[in-house]
């Protein structure tokens, strides 16, 4: 368990606080947060703005936000910051994509931590000064595929105003 909150902390590194720099976006409408149905539950993650566990396939999902005045980051640069200190990253996609009418990078990898092997669907966009962070962590590209659909409907379900 301790190895999966260290992943959890790596994975939502890019949206943590910089000597206080960055804040949580207040512009995001929850629409999700009240329509969670099993097997997916809330989980407690004091780096996310959101985190749900798939109680079956063990994936889980997390949702970040980052702000600062004058956030002028790449794309490209923001999501592969998400998987700095994994190990072993292969990058199985990497895509431009639209995103609730903005750019985004939409990354499949796969890495290890420890020798154990994860894969990852991760969405990453920037709205008013604000990186906001879309992760799927899953145990096998099965699973990883089996709950994309899923992820898809939870980032619809965050609207970024």
């Amino acid at each position: 368990m301790k190895k999966l909150f260290l992943l959890l902390v790596l994975v939502t590194a890019c949206s943590s606080a910089d000597n206080g720099a960055y804040t949580k976006s207040k512009l995001v409408k929850d629409n999700l947060t009240k329509s969670i149905a099993a097997p997916w539950i809330p989980v407690e993650d004091e780096g996310s703005d959101l985190a749900l566990n798939n109680t079956i396939t063990k994936s889980f999902f997390l949702f970040n936000s980052a702000c600062r005045k004058n956030e002028l980051s790449n794309l490209s640069v923001l999501t592969n910051s998400m998987l700095a200190g994994i190990n072993n990253v292969e990058y199985i996609e990497k895509k431009q994509i639209n995103f609730q009418d903005r750019d985004a990078s939409m990354v499949i990898a796969k890495g290890s931590i420890d020798g154990i092997e994860r894969y990852f669907r991760i969405l990453t966009t920037q709205k008013n000064n604000c990186i906001y962070d879309f992760a799927l962590i899953a145990t096998s590209m099965a699973n990883l595929n089996h709950d994309s659909n899923d992820f898809n409907n939870f980032s619809q379900l965050l609207k970024l105003n």
